[in-house]
């Protein structure tokens, strides 16, 4: 696939998503960073590293720009935490169970996912609902499970994994620089 290809397919992707749910879920990580709740993100593989990079924007970079120093915390870095609960409970449980320890109704979720089948992300959807969270899906292809649970969704109904994953890249920026104009 030649570069041109490869841009010219993803901004035709970006035509296939519903802006409208794109700025609720924005905006629903901003009003949650501004009024101090914690803000807990999960992904696997690829899209664990996009959580990550969501964090240092959440937390450095929103306080920079916007001077609001955000709560937000990626489930996905601590290695030995998610080691110990996959081998001692049952790595389905990764996310949930850091949730249960640490979360309250008021904070939210935000789950970076290309397919929204990943038992652990369901898991943890479905805990936080338990506990009265919000969540913000994020995710590709037809949103697996995960879109269905969810509160707030940006949806990239693309079926390539890596333009899923440069579409959501961007959320993490939106929050910080799509700011409403009062």
């Amino acid at each position: 696939m030649f570069i041109q290809d490869y841009l010219g397919k993803l901004v035709d992707s970006w035509s296939s998503v519903d802006q409208i749910k794109i700025g609720e879920s924005v905006r629903e990580v901003q009003d949650c960073l501004k009024s101090g709740n914690q803000v807990f993100v999960i992904g696997n593989g690829g899209s664990s590293s996009t959580a990550s990079h969501f964090v240092a924007d959440w937390v450095k970079g929103n306080r920079e720009i916007n001077g609001v120093a955000g709560k937000a915390f990626c489930l996905s870095d601590s290695t030995p935490l998610i080691t110990a609960i996959g081998n001692d409970m049952d790595y389905d449980q990764i996310f949930a169970y850091q949730l249960r320890s640490y979360a309250k109704a008021s904070d939210l979720l935000v789950c970076v996912t290309g397919s929204g089948n990943s038992r652990n992300i369901i898991n943890a959807c479905i805990q936080a609902k338990s506990l009265g969270m919000k969540v913000v899906a994020l995710t590709g292809f037809d949103g697996g499970e995960t879109i269905r649970i969810a509160d707030f969704s940006f949806h990239c109904p693309v079926e390539d994994m890596q333009i899923v994953e440069d579409m959501h890249m961007s959320f993490g920026h939106m929050v910080i620089r799509c700011q409403d104009r009062d």
